[in-house]
């Protein structure tokens, strides 16, 4: 046996793997962009937002016009539905003033807050033109728009079945909150998959948004209920609103209760 013999050398332990970026809260990682298999029509380019919606963003990160159109398109129908079916609950020029309202409170926020979600998304490291970033926008609204379209048979059985303004104003708040969720975490996952690795700045976007269309429907108030002018003659934030409306119908029902113990 040969001492001299030269022992193997160690193998070299394997680099490390590149530390992935930090996820974005509420990202879905399965989220892949990939393009349609063929130029997709208005049902198809509904069908994919839900069951495939990196068809959509891919076409948002290539820049086209035509799928972001049809969504828009689209989001104009689901919020004149839903806005027509919260009409019903006072009738009368409400079913036409209500869905006008929403469909134009709805714009208005998109065009207030695509500046804002341009610069954060770029501070958080997004390389998008704003055209890019205003697909993504639309691709949000317009998941969310068709989520409140869902819920608008909801709307219809208890604007036939209640008088009470404010629970079908509260009503109407948390199914805007719930299909609100569910288009920011696309969103959210879209952002991550064009770039964006730091969460703070699209967090504090949504917030943003929210608020200015929570400040929208106060300021085309009433949306829910009757009021005698199409739009409000005083300013109100919109908590103020809220508490307001509260105290209304406190009011009325302490006095439908006199008036009933009255006559007895």
């Amino acid at each position: 046996m040969n001492s001299n013999a030269t022992p193997p050398a160690p193998a070299s332990p394997a680099p490390p793997a590149p530390p992935r970026p930090p996820a974005l809260p509420g990202a879905a990682a399965s989220l892949e962009l990939q393009p349609f298999d063929k130029p997709p029509g208005f049902l198809g380019v509904i069908e994919a937002l839900l069951k495939q919606p990196g068809r959509i963003l891919h076409e948002c990160r290539h820049g086209g016009m035509k799928v972001p159109g049809m969504l828009l398109l689209g989001t104009t129908l689901c919020l004149a539905v839903f806005g027509f079916l919260v009409g019903t609950f006072s009738g009368g020029m409400q079913c036409w003033a209500a869905p006008l309202k929403i469909i134009g409170g709805m714009a208005a926020a998109m065009l207030i807050c695509l500046p804002s979600l341009y610069i954060f998304s770029a501070l958080g490291g997004m390389e998008a033109r704003l055209a890019q970033v205003a697909g993504l926008l639309t691709t949000m609204v317009a998941l969310t728009a068709l989520l409140l379209l869902g819920f608008a048979p909801v709307v219809w059985v208890f604007s036939q079945s209640t008088e009470s303004v404010v629970f079908m104003g509260f009503l109407t708040l948390v199914f805007w909150m719930i299909s609100l969720v569910f288009g920011v975490r696309l969103l959210i996952s879209a952002a991550a998959r064009f770039g964006v690795t730091t969460a703070n700045y699209v967090v504090a976007w949504v917030v943003i948004f929210f608020v200015v269309s929570l400040q929208m429907s106060t300021s085309l108030r009433p949306i829910v209920g009757t009021a005698e002018t199409f739009l409000p003659a005083k300013k109100k934030f919109f908590m103020q609103h809220w508490l307001d409306e509260m105290d209304g119908a406190d009011a009325k029902d302490r006095g439908s209760k006199q008036t009933g113990a009255a006559k007895h």
